[in-house]
Protein backbone atom coordinates (compact mmCIF):
# COMPACT_ATOMS: atom_id res chain seq x y z
CA UNK A 1 0.00 0.00 0.00
CA UNK A 2 2.80 2.42 0.56
CA UNK A 3 4.23 2.21 -2.55
CA UNK A 4 1.22 2.67 -4.41
CA UNK A 5 0.83 5.75 -1.69
CA UNK A 6 4.31 6.70 -2.79
CA UNK A 7 3.57 6.69 -7.01
CA UNK A 8 -0.10 8.57 -6.42
CA UNK A 9 2.03 11.51 -4.74
CA UNK A 10 5.02 11.08 -7.31
CA UNK A 11 2.77 10.99 -10.25
CA UNK A 12 -0.75 12.96 -9.13
CA UNK A 13 0.66 16.65 -10.64
CA UNK A 14 2.05 18.22 -13.49
CA UNK A 15 1.89 21.84 -14.62
CA UNK A 16 -1.18 22.60 -16.78
CA UNK A 17 -1.11 24.96 -19.72
CA UNK A 18 -3.29 27.60 -19.77
CA UNK A 19 -5.97 26.98 -21.70
CA UNK A 20 -7.09 28.11 -24.64
CA UNK A 21 -9.43 31.10 -24.96
CA UNK A 22 -11.85 31.01 -27.31
CA UNK A 23 -11.81 32.70 -30.43
CA UNK A 24 -14.88 34.65 -30.41
CA UNK A 25 -16.85 35.49 -33.90
CA UNK A 26 -15.30 38.72 -33.55
CA UNK A 27 -11.58 37.58 -33.85
CA UNK A 28 -12.78 35.28 -36.32
CA UNK A 29 -14.22 37.32 -39.01
CA UNK A 30 -10.76 38.92 -38.70
CA UNK A 31 -9.35 35.90 -40.73
CA UNK A 32 -9.11 35.95 -44.35
CA UNK A 33 -12.67 34.50 -45.95
CA UNK A 34 -11.00 32.27 -48.20
CA UNK A 35 -9.81 30.42 -45.07
CA UNK A 36 -12.84 31.07 -43.14
CA UNK A 37 -15.24 29.87 -45.71
CA UNK A 38 -12.87 26.46 -46.33
CA UNK A 39 -12.95 25.59 -42.34
CA UNK A 40 -17.26 25.83 -42.61
CA UNK A 41 -17.39 23.85 -45.44
CA UNK A 42 -14.99 20.93 -44.40
CA UNK A 43 -17.18 20.81 -40.81
CA UNK A 44 -20.37 21.06 -42.49
CA UNK A 45 -19.14 18.40 -44.72
CA UNK A 46 -17.80 15.88 -41.83
CA UNK A 47 -20.97 14.51 -40.91
CA UNK A 48 -19.08 11.54 -39.95
CA UNK A 49 -17.51 13.23 -36.95
CA UNK A 50 -19.69 12.94 -33.66
CA UNK A 51 -20.96 16.18 -32.10
CA UNK A 52 -18.45 16.06 -29.68
CA UNK A 53 -15.54 15.80 -32.32
CA UNK A 54 -17.43 18.71 -34.30
CA UNK A 55 -17.36 21.02 -31.19
CA UNK A 56 -13.51 20.11 -30.64
CA UNK A 57 -12.61 20.37 -34.82
CA UNK A 58 -14.10 23.84 -34.87
CA UNK A 59 -12.41 25.20 -31.90
CA UNK A 60 -8.92 23.52 -33.30
CA UNK A 61 -9.65 24.94 -36.52
CA UNK A 62 -10.63 27.99 -35.44
CA UNK A 63 -7.63 28.60 -33.03
CA UNK A 64 -4.88 27.41 -35.76
CA UNK A 65 -6.55 30.25 -38.39
CA UNK A 66 -6.48 32.37 -36.10
CA UNK A 67 -2.82 31.77 -34.77
CA UNK A 68 -1.78 32.31 -38.83
CA UNK A 69 -3.52 35.34 -39.50
CA UNK A 70 -1.63 36.73 -36.15
CA UNK A 71 1.78 35.25 -37.02
CA UNK A 72 1.85 34.45 -40.41
CA UNK A 73 0.27 37.49 -42.08
CA UNK A 74 -2.94 35.74 -42.80
CA UNK A 75 -1.68 33.33 -45.32
CA UNK A 76 -4.20 31.39 -47.43
CA UNK A 77 -4.36 27.83 -46.37
CA UNK A 78 -2.64 26.64 -49.95
CA UNK A 79 0.15 28.64 -49.31
CA UNK A 80 0.88 27.02 -45.72
CA UNK A 81 3.72 24.73 -46.08
CA UNK A 82 5.50 22.26 -43.11
CA UNK A 83 7.99 24.83 -41.45
CA UNK A 84 4.84 26.99 -40.96
CA UNK A 85 2.87 23.97 -39.44
CA UNK A 86 6.34 23.19 -37.33
CA UNK A 87 6.36 26.55 -35.69
CA UNK A 88 2.60 26.38 -34.64
CA UNK A 89 2.99 22.98 -33.18
CA UNK A 90 6.05 24.35 -31.23
CA UNK A 91 4.21 27.14 -29.80
CA UNK A 92 2.01 25.07 -28.15
CA UNK A 93 4.68 22.96 -26.95
CA UNK A 94 6.61 25.80 -25.15
CA UNK A 95 2.83 27.11 -23.93
CA UNK A 96 3.33 23.56 -22.41
CA UNK A 97 0.24 21.82 -24.08
CA UNK A 98 -0.25 18.35 -23.34
CA UNK A 99 0.64 15.51 -25.87
CA UNK A 100 -2.99 14.32 -26.03
CA UNK A 101 -4.24 18.05 -26.65
CA UNK A 102 -1.71 18.73 -29.58
CA UNK A 103 -2.27 15.47 -31.05
CA UNK A 104 -6.29 16.54 -31.40
CA UNK A 105 -5.27 19.96 -33.09
CA UNK A 106 -3.31 18.00 -35.07
CA UNK A 107 -6.02 15.30 -36.38
CA UNK A 108 -8.49 18.40 -36.96
CA UNK A 109 -6.27 20.77 -39.30
CA UNK A 110 -4.68 17.35 -40.93
CA UNK A 111 -8.36 16.15 -41.79
CA UNK A 112 -9.49 19.81 -43.14
CA UNK A 113 -5.94 19.04 -45.60
CA UNK A 114 -7.02 15.51 -46.75
CA UNK A 115 -10.49 17.10 -47.51
CA UNK A 116 -9.19 19.89 -49.16
CA UNK A 117 -6.90 17.30 -51.32
CA UNK A 118 -9.48 15.24 -52.32
CA UNK A 119 -11.91 17.65 -53.26
CA UNK A 120 -10.00 20.45 -54.58
CA UNK A 121 -7.21 18.15 -56.48
CA UNK A 122 -8.75 19.72 -59.84
CA UNK A 123 -8.53 23.48 -58.67
CA UNK A 124 -5.83 25.54 -59.68
CA UNK A 125 -4.96 27.03 -56.66
CA UNK A 126 -4.18 23.54 -54.84
CA UNK A 127 -2.28 21.96 -57.65
CA UNK A 128 0.72 21.82 -55.03
CA UNK A 129 -1.07 21.88 -51.91
CA UNK A 130 0.16 18.98 -49.54
CA UNK A 131 -1.05 18.31 -46.22
CA UNK A 132 1.43 20.40 -44.19
CA UNK A 133 0.69 18.36 -40.75
CA UNK A 134 2.42 14.98 -42.43
CA UNK A 135 6.62 14.76 -41.45
CA UNK A 136 5.75 17.19 -38.68
CA UNK A 137 6.78 14.79 -35.74
CA UNK A 138 4.51 14.42 -33.33
CA UNK A 139 5.80 15.60 -30.04
CA UNK A 140 7.31 13.84 -27.05
CA UNK A 141 4.03 12.27 -25.03
CA UNK A 142 4.28 14.26 -21.48
CA UNK A 143 5.04 12.85 -18.16
CA UNK A 144 1.19 12.83 -16.80
CA UNK A 145 0.17 11.44 -13.52
CA UNK A 146 -0.51 7.71 -13.04
CA UNK A 147 -4.37 7.42 -13.09
CA UNK A 148 -4.53 5.18 -10.28
CA UNK A 149 -8.00 3.82 -9.81
CA UNK A 150 -9.86 4.78 -7.08
CA UNK A 151 -9.75 2.28 -4.23
CA UNK A 152 -12.79 1.19 -2.17
CA UNK A 153 -12.07 2.96 0.85
CA UNK A 154 -11.47 6.05 -1.22
CA UNK A 155 -14.83 5.46 -2.47
CA UNK A 156 -16.48 5.10 0.90
CA UNK A 157 -14.69 8.53 1.90
CA UNK A 158 -15.98 10.05 -1.03
CA UNK A 159 -19.26 9.25 -0.02
CA UNK A 160 -19.26 9.77 3.90
CA UNK A 161 -17.57 13.43 2.87
CA UNK A 162 -20.70 14.28 0.51
CA UNK A 163 -23.06 12.86 2.83
CA UNK A 164 -21.98 15.06 5.59
CA UNK A 165 -22.27 18.07 2.98
CA UNK A 166 -25.77 17.30 1.86
CA UNK A 167 -24.52 16.86 -1.47
CA UNK A 168 -26.86 14.67 -2.89
CA UNK A 169 -26.78 15.20 -6.26
CA UNK A 170 -23.05 14.34 -6.63
CA UNK A 171 -23.05 11.15 -4.76
CA UNK A 172 -25.87 10.24 -7.01
CA UNK A 173 -23.87 10.81 -10.20
CA UNK A 174 -20.62 9.11 -8.78
CA UNK A 175 -23.12 5.98 -7.90
CA UNK A 176 -24.19 6.10 -11.74
CA UNK A 177 -21.07 6.75 -13.24
CA UNK A 178 -19.31 4.02 -11.24
CA UNK A 179 -22.06 1.08 -11.24
CA UNK A 180 -22.18 1.52 -15.03
CA UNK A 181 -19.01 2.31 -15.96
CA UNK A 182 -20.50 5.22 -18.12
CA UNK A 183 -19.14 8.00 -19.11
CA UNK A 184 -19.80 11.38 -18.64
CA UNK A 185 -21.90 12.18 -21.67
CA UNK A 186 -23.95 9.26 -21.01
CA UNK A 187 -25.10 9.61 -17.32
CA UNK A 188 -26.52 13.10 -17.50
CA UNK A 189 -28.86 11.61 -20.24
CA UNK A 190 -30.66 9.94 -17.11
CA UNK A 191 -34.15 10.91 -16.80
CA UNK A 192 -36.36 10.58 -13.68
CA UNK A 193 -38.33 7.79 -15.11
CA UNK A 194 -35.57 5.30 -14.56
CA UNK A 195 -36.73 5.24 -10.66
CA UNK A 196 -40.04 3.39 -11.46
CA UNK A 197 -38.47 1.12 -13.43
CA UNK A 198 -38.63 -2.66 -12.27
CA UNK A 199 -35.10 -4.41 -11.81
CA UNK A 200 -33.98 -6.73 -14.23
CA UNK A 201 -34.23 -10.93 -13.74
CA UNK A 202 -31.76 -13.50 -13.71
CA UNK A 203 -31.17 -16.53 -15.06
CA UNK A 204 -33.95 -18.01 -12.31
CA UNK A 205 -36.10 -15.28 -13.24
CA UNK A 206 -36.10 -13.64 -10.19
CA UNK A 207 -35.20 -10.07 -9.44
CA UNK A 208 -31.54 -9.22 -9.23
CA UNK A 209 -30.18 -5.94 -8.07
CA UNK A 210 -29.43 -4.62 -11.67
CA UNK A 211 -31.05 -1.87 -13.33
CA UNK A 212 -31.66 -0.87 -16.96
CA UNK A 213 -32.01 3.05 -17.84
CA UNK A 214 -33.59 4.96 -20.57
CA UNK A 215 -31.91 5.22 -23.59
CA UNK A 216 -28.77 7.49 -24.18
CA UNK A 217 -26.26 8.36 -26.76
CA UNK A 218 -23.04 6.92 -26.47
CA UNK A 219 -19.97 7.72 -27.92
CA UNK A 220 -19.76 6.42 -31.40
CA UNK A 221 -19.53 7.64 -35.27
CA UNK A 222 -21.75 10.37 -36.60
CA UNK A 223 -24.69 12.38 -34.92
CA UNK A 224 -26.34 10.43 -33.06
CA UNK A 225 -23.96 7.77 -31.86
CA UNK A 226 -24.59 4.09 -30.24
CA UNK A 227 -28.19 4.44 -29.02
CA UNK A 228 -27.87 2.09 -25.87
CA UNK A 229 -29.36 1.92 -22.06
CA UNK A 230 -27.08 1.88 -19.16
CA UNK A 231 -27.07 -0.81 -16.26
CA UNK A 232 -26.98 0.13 -13.04
CA UNK A 233 -27.38 -0.93 -9.29
CA UNK A 234 -29.93 -0.47 -6.51
CA UNK A 235 -26.93 1.50 -4.48
CA UNK A 236 -27.38 3.78 -7.41
CA UNK A 237 -31.21 4.03 -8.07
CA UNK A 238 -31.53 4.66 -4.19
CA UNK A 239 -29.14 7.64 -4.19
CA UNK A 240 -31.25 9.23 -7.31
CA UNK A 241 -34.44 8.73 -5.09
CA UNK A 242 -32.79 10.49 -2.14
CA UNK A 243 -31.31 13.43 -4.53
CA UNK A 244 -34.96 13.49 -6.29
CA UNK A 245 -36.96 13.79 -3.03
CA UNK A 246 -34.11 16.85 -1.91
CA UNK A 247 -34.69 18.36 -4.84
CA UNK A 248 -38.42 18.63 -5.18
CA UNK A 249 -40.73 18.72 -7.85
CA UNK A 250 -39.79 20.74 -10.95
CA UNK A 251 -40.73 20.43 -14.88
CA UNK A 252 -37.22 19.03 -15.57
CA UNK A 253 -37.33 15.58 -17.37
CA UNK A 254 -33.55 15.16 -16.28
CA UNK A 255 -32.24 13.33 -13.17
CA UNK A 256 -28.73 15.62 -13.41
CA UNK A 257 -29.55 19.17 -13.27
CA UNK A 258 -28.23 22.46 -12.67
CA UNK A 259 -30.72 26.29 -12.21
CA UNK A 260 -29.72 29.13 -14.26
CA UNK A 261 -31.66 31.90 -13.35
CA UNK A 262 -34.28 30.14 -11.38
CA UNK A 263 -34.66 27.56 -14.24
CA UNK A 264 -34.02 23.84 -13.71
CA UNK A 265 -32.33 22.58 -16.90
CA UNK A 266 -30.46 19.40 -17.84
CA UNK A 267 -26.89 19.57 -16.28
CA UNK A 268 -23.57 20.67 -18.81
CA UNK A 269 -20.99 17.98 -19.40
CA UNK A 270 -18.75 20.73 -17.35
CA UNK A 271 -20.26 20.41 -14.29
CA UNK A 272 -18.66 16.34 -13.80
CA UNK A 273 -15.23 17.89 -14.71
CA UNK A 274 -15.59 20.87 -11.71
CA UNK A 275 -17.09 18.13 -8.99
CA UNK A 276 -13.73 16.12 -9.54
CA UNK A 277 -11.12 18.75 -9.89
CA UNK A 278 -12.32 20.84 -7.02
CA UNK A 279 -14.41 18.78 -4.60
CA UNK A 280 -13.59 15.20 -5.37
CA UNK A 281 -9.92 15.37 -5.56
CA UNK A 282 -9.83 17.57 -2.79
CA UNK A 283 -11.21 14.87 -0.65
CA UNK A 284 -9.20 11.73 -1.76
CA UNK A 285 -6.03 14.23 -1.72
CA UNK A 286 -5.13 13.39 -5.27
CA UNK A 287 -6.04 14.66 -8.42
CA UNK A 288 -8.74 12.66 -10.12
CA UNK A 289 -10.69 12.81 -13.35
CA UNK A 290 -14.42 11.87 -13.60
CA UNK A 291 -13.38 9.32 -16.49
CA UNK A 292 -11.02 7.52 -13.57
CA UNK A 293 -14.76 6.44 -12.54
CA UNK A 294 -14.60 3.94 -15.57
CA UNK A 295 -10.80 2.19 -14.78
CA UNK A 296 -12.07 2.04 -11.34
CA UNK A 297 -15.18 -0.25 -11.97
CA UNK A 298 -13.44 -2.01 -14.47
CA UNK A 299 -10.46 -2.67 -12.15
CA UNK A 300 -12.60 -3.79 -9.23
CA UNK A 301 -14.91 -5.91 -11.34
CA UNK A 302 -12.02 -7.73 -13.16
CA UNK A 303 -9.81 -8.11 -9.08
CA UNK A 304 -13.18 -9.28 -7.68
CA UNK A 305 -13.52 -12.30 -10.60
CA UNK A 306 -15.66 -10.61 -12.95
CA UNK A 307 -14.91 -12.14 -16.88
CA UNK A 308 -13.71 -9.77 -18.89
CA UNK A 309 -15.92 -10.29 -21.91
CA UNK A 310 -18.81 -8.60 -19.24
CA UNK A 311 -16.92 -5.84 -18.41
CA UNK A 312 -15.89 -5.14 -22.26
CA UNK A 313 -19.61 -5.40 -22.46
CA UNK A 314 -20.23 -2.79 -19.53
CA UNK A 315 -18.00 -0.03 -20.74
CA UNK A 316 -19.43 -0.57 -23.96
CA UNK A 317 -16.01 -1.98 -25.68
CA UNK A 318 -16.38 -3.55 -28.95
CA UNK A 319 -13.50 -5.50 -28.56
CA UNK A 320 -11.93 -7.00 -25.18
CA UNK A 321 -8.78 -5.43 -26.66
CA UNK A 322 -9.15 -1.72 -25.83
CA UNK A 323 -10.48 -3.00 -22.22
CA UNK A 324 -7.03 -4.76 -21.79
CA UNK A 325 -4.93 -2.21 -22.72
CA UNK A 326 -6.58 0.49 -19.89
CA UNK A 327 -7.28 -2.24 -17.17
CA UNK A 328 -5.78 -5.51 -14.97
CA UNK A 329 -7.19 -8.76 -16.49
CA UNK A 330 -8.53 -11.68 -14.19
CA UNK A 331 -10.31 -14.58 -15.45
CA UNK A 332 -13.49 -15.79 -14.40
CA UNK A 333 -16.74 -16.50 -16.21
CA UNK A 334 -19.61 -14.88 -14.33
CA UNK A 335 -22.64 -13.19 -15.95
CA UNK A 336 -22.30 -9.56 -16.25
CA UNK A 337 -25.28 -9.32 -13.68
CA UNK A 338 -22.95 -10.97 -10.78
CA UNK A 339 -21.32 -7.32 -11.35
CA UNK A 340 -24.08 -5.89 -9.34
Amino acid sequence: MSNVKEEINYNQLRDRAEKDKPVTDEMWNKVNPFNKELVEEFLMESTHLSEKSQVQYRSALRQFYFWVYETLNDKQVNQIKKKDFMRYQNSLIRRGVSSSGIKMKRSAISSMNKYLINYYEDDEDFKTFRNFVEGVQNPTPNKVYNKIPLSKEELELIYNTLEEDNEWQIIAAIKVLYASGCRRGEFIQLKKEIVDYEPLKDKDGNPSNTYRTNPVRAKGKGEQGEIRPLLIDKEAIDAIKKWLEVRGGDDCEYVFVSKNNGKVQQLGISAPNYWFKEIISDIVGRRVNVHLTRSTRATHALTDGTDIKAVAKLLSHKDTSTTEKFYDLRDDEDDILDMF
